[in-house]
């Protein structure tokens, strides 16, 4: 059996979401749940402009 691991925030110690964000709202390093600040790492999905390469 393999033990599943709770990653949690440095800050506040409360379990991450899945994608990484705290979910604590008086925490200090949260973020909302449909805030996506951070870009897309793979330049070959979008270009500068924001449309779809092909």
């Amino acid at each position: 059996m393999a033990i599943k691991m709770i990653y949690r925030c440095i800050r506040c110690r409360k379990p991450l979401r899945d994608d990484g964000t705290c979910q604590n709202d008086k925490c200090v390093r949260y973020t909302p749940e449909g805030d996506k600040t951070e870009a897309s790492a793979d330049p070959t999905t979008a270009d500068v402009a924001g449309t779809e390469k092909k």
